[in-house]
């Protein structure tokens, strides 16, 4: 608020009789008070309404830990190992018999994607523990795709669970270096999730690991007939 000081009246004339204006110029004065208010209450409200930047995560779903571990077969573990260098290698089933390749972060959704169709693709019909028969991998893919899109999205759950659970026996590998780049390590797990991979593990990576790893791309660099010279 503002406020005009114009003076006190002064006396004029012999006797002291009369008011006349003052001849300087009248004082404006500024009540900073409710300034001050306001200021102190926009603080507060950007201090109670501001977000600050949340980290990034990823959300896992982690199967129930029951107690046994399961045999898996070779052919059916794709391995990503997240090198210290920042490269990622990949290869599926054997390193002997596959050689790791290398692969880069924004192939890593296309990559799963390939093995995991590619492995449910191979899968003969089964049997479950519950004895209930479960067509083979070729057939379930077709009859998954004829499926029509305005279907009930629980029956569309239904189906995407028996594809990734019951079907799909394609189990993610992932081994990584204590110095690798963390964006890696998520955009790993990120691929994993976006494309429902039901089997996944995550450990260290070890010098056998290593050591493996330059082993086969020696024998792979020697090229066929010269890898035990």
């Amino acid at each position: 608020m503002g406020g005009l000081d114009a003076g006190a009246p002064q006396p004029t004339g012999k006797k002291g009789h009369g008011l006349h204006r003052p001849k300087n110029k009248p004082n404006i004065v500024l009540d900073m008070t409710p300034m001050v208010d306001i200021g102190f209450l926009l603080v507060i409200f950007f201090m109670t309404t501001t977000r600050m930047r949340e980290p990034q995560a990823i959300e896992i779903t982690l199967p129930p830990d029951t107690g046994t571990n399961k045999p898996v077969a070779e052919s059916n573990v794709l391995t990503v190992n997240i090198m210290a260098d920042g490269t990622i290698q990949q290869y599926l089933g054997n390193i002997k018999a596959s050689p790791p390749a290398p692969v880069v972060v924004d192939s890593l959704d296309a990559l799963l994607l390939r093995a995991k169709v590619d492995n449910i693709k191979k899968q003969p019909p089964h049997y479950d523990k519950n004895m209930v028969l479960y067509e083979s991998g070729e057939d379930f893919l077709r009859r998954y795709a004829a499926m029509p899109k305005g279907v009930d999205k629980a029956v569309r759950d239904s189906m995407d669970k028996v594809r990734d659970e019951k079907i799909c026996r394609l189990t993610v590998l992932v081994k990584v270096a204590r110095e690798s780049v963390y964006d890696h390590v998520v955009a790993v797990m990120d691929a994993i999730q976006q494309n429902q991979i039901a089997r996944f593990a995550i450990v260290e990576q070890t010098k056998d690991d290593l050591k493996e790893l330059e082993d086969a791309r020696k024998k792979a660099a020697a090229g066929p007939g010269r890898g035990g010279r």
